[in-house]
């Protein structure tokens, strides 16, 4: 295999990578908390820190806007064409949850007398995505919350907490004409689509007992659903 080019960081685990619409640049988050938006063809980056590990990114589709998501639970809003090339960012904290963690100003998780210096995972966001055609974007953490925010509002518009109270992995944004929707796939075995205008719950599915590990709303037929499980089974789902 012939590699053309490797774009080094400081030396930390690169977590998690998108590819911004342009086809010029390159968002990297990494297990010391930092980003960096690499121009491809220069080789060169500017960065963010976020105190914590990197676990997810997504970019919008048309704006130039991305969303960062850390193990401390925060979800940062990166401006990706700010003109001195400087990021700029808004920390946008966990809800309140049975499980949730204190974050601090400095985005890290508080510790309590005698805890261990580990962060505490609870709130981890797991997956995020931003909606196509709506100022929204769907955060799935660790401790089984699905919370859709609205850009400019640091408060969720929805949250929806699952009783098990296990990681969303996935969370993915689909149209029904101009209707949005979120699919969420959980470890907990069940992929469950969302009307976004309302937060209700639209279809509850069950992935034949494995755990969901990945998700795949078929974009030309929204109604069909594809999965990847723990049991090393692909399934297809159709709402219909």
């Amino acid at each position: 295999m012939l590699v053309l080019k490797v774009y080094a960081g400081n030396g930390a685990s690169c977590t998690v990578g998108c590819l911004l619409p342009d086809g010029k640049r390159i968002m990297c988050g990494y297990s010391d908390g930092i980003v960096r938006l690499w121009l491809l063809r220069e080789e060169t980056s500017t960065h963010l820190y976020f105190h914590s590990p990197i676990t997810a990114i997504d970019h919008h589709v048309t704006q130039t806007v991305a969303i960062v998501g850390t193990q401390s639970g925060t979800v940062n809003v990166v401006n990706t064409a700010s003109p001195d090339n400087v990021l700029k960012k808004i920390s946008l904290l966990p809800p309140p949850g049975v499980k949730s963690t204190t974050i601090t100003a400095a985005g890290t998780a508080a510790k309590e007398e005698g805890e261990e210096e580990d962060e505490d995972v609870a709130n981890c966001v797991e997956s995020l995505a931003m909606a196509p055609s709506h100022p929204w974007f769907a955060v799935g953490r660790n401790d089984g919350s699905m919370c859709i925010y609205e850009m400019d509002s640091n408060a969720p518009r929805s949250i929806y907490q699952s009783n098990q109270m296990m990681a969303i992995v996935k969370v993915i944004w689909s149209m029904e004409g101009n209707a949005p929707y979120v699919t969420t796939g959980s470890i907990d075995g069940t992929i469950r689509v969302f009307d976004a205008r309302d937060s209700s719950l639209v279809k509850e599915l069950h992935n034949g007992g494995d755990e969901v590990l990945d998700v795949l709303v078929v974009q030309s037929n929204p109604h069909r659903i594809m999965t990847a499980g723990s049991g090393g089974v692909v399934r297809v789902f159709d709402l219909n």
